[in-house]
């Protein structure tokens, strides 16, 4: 076995396709600061390959001083599990760094079936040469046991490096806000978000105009890699990219879409198909972000907010559908928040795709929708 380093993309398409899935959203922080600290040389995203395919994740957070490195998310791939890759990654992790900090989610849930897989999941790191500290830790309002494997018999001095793979990022008044790191007896865990990401503050998103140049540009940016598994495209070139752009502009078009703007830099598009206003469903929509840092931001979720009422004064729609597949659940959410209903699921060629539909105001409320407006998000 081997540990191989991810670049960007790759860590992007295991983030959406995997670490969604094996993650609670509480516990996942966005890709974007993941990303961030790739450009400082602070993360190091592994997959771990056996004879050339890839069977599990560790992302590790470097120290400053990459003095042994933290264990943020591990796992082995769906359908491996229980196999012993476990093991085998974590001893070629201890090889690699020295001395590997972890935290795992205490068991203080009161929910008994849930703390039972918390206390197996601690036990597997006991068994695999880790020991529990002697002080656990809050991070964003969720409570951890903290886990370390090396030669420091010290938990002070193991606590202090463990406190500085975070106070080498975040701001003073960050930590004290966010990092409870140790959590202190009888210390209450301050309620938070998720993740709080101080260096990324929220961008301010608008639409633009399409042209035939962010035509281009829009297929260049998402032709390959993870876009290609979640949004599938018609046009296979980029003359064809801007051929379709151009026939959107024609009168009576059944397509219209507009860029996405975050801070006025152009990002992604958002659009919608198959308008048809005596329909039900109107028109579809779609969108896509191609800017891995700006996920999990909430920039898709807003372009579609600020998309919706244009289209309803366009074209007098009352009711707007959306595809998605469900292993997409970055794209679950940007529906979900935009008020549409899940009407239908299914499964076609082995992929499970949901159907999601919002009415507008004066809409009929009726459900049809045809295959000819299907295309996932």
């Amino acid at each position: 076995m081997e540990l191989h380093v991810m670049d960007k993309e790759g860590l992007s398409a295991l983030y959406q396709k995997e670490m969604t899935a094996d993650f609670p959203r509480s516990e996942l922080k966005p890709l974007r600061a993941m990303l961030r600290l790739m450009d400082m040389g602070r993360y190091d995203p592994l997959l771990a390959v056996r004879d050339g395919q890839p069977v599990g994740y560790a992302l590790m957070w470097l120290p400053e001083d990459r003095a042994g490195a933290l264990l943020e998310y591990f796992a082995v791939l769906r359908g491996l599990r229980s196999g012993g890759l476990g093991t085998e990654i974590l001893d070629l992790l201890a090889q690699r760094y020295g001395q590997l900090f972890g935290e795992a989610e205490a068991p203080c849930s009161g929910d008994p079936a849930e703390d039972g897989l918390r206390r197996r999941r601690i036990a597997f790191y006991e068994r695999n040469g880790f020991r529990v500290l002697d002080y656990p830790c809050a991070l964003f309002g969720v409570r951890f046991d903290c886990l370390y494997r090396g030669p420091e018999n010290d938990d002070r001095r193991v606590e202090a490096m463990h406190r500085g793979v975070y106070a080498g990022y975040f701001s003073p008044a960050h930590m004290e806000r966010y990092i409870q790191l140790p959590l202190r007896a009888g210390e209450a865990v301050l309620p938070a978000p998720a993740w709080v990401e101080e260096a990324f503050p929220p961008s301010q998103v608008t639409l633009g105009v399409r042209t035939a140049e962010t035509a281009a540009i829009y297929f260049r940016r998402t032709g390959s890699g993870v876009f290609r598994s979640t949004l599938p495209q018609k046009a296979r070139s980029v003359e064809e990219a801007v051929a379709d752009f151009h026939a959107s502009q024609r009168p009576g078009a059944a397509s219209f879409g507009r860029t996405i703007l975050a801070d006025g830099r152009y990002v992604g598009d958002v659009w919608c198909y198959g308008i048809d206003p005596a329909g039900t469903p109107g028109a579809m929509v779609s969108y896509c972000v191609f800017e891995p840092e700006l996920w999990g931001q909430g920039v898709a979720t807003q372009a579609l907010e600020l998309f919706l009422p244009e289209i309803v004064r366009r074209y007098a729609l009352r009711s707007v559908g959306a595809f998605t597949y469900s292993s997409n659940l970055s794209s679950v959410r940007v529906l979900e928040k935009n008020g549409f209903t899940l009407l239908e699921e299914s499964t076609q060629d082995g992929v499970s795709s949901r159907y999601y539909q919002r009415e507008l105001p004066g809409g009929s409320g009726a459900h049809c929708h045809t295959e000819e407006k299907r295309s996932a998000i």
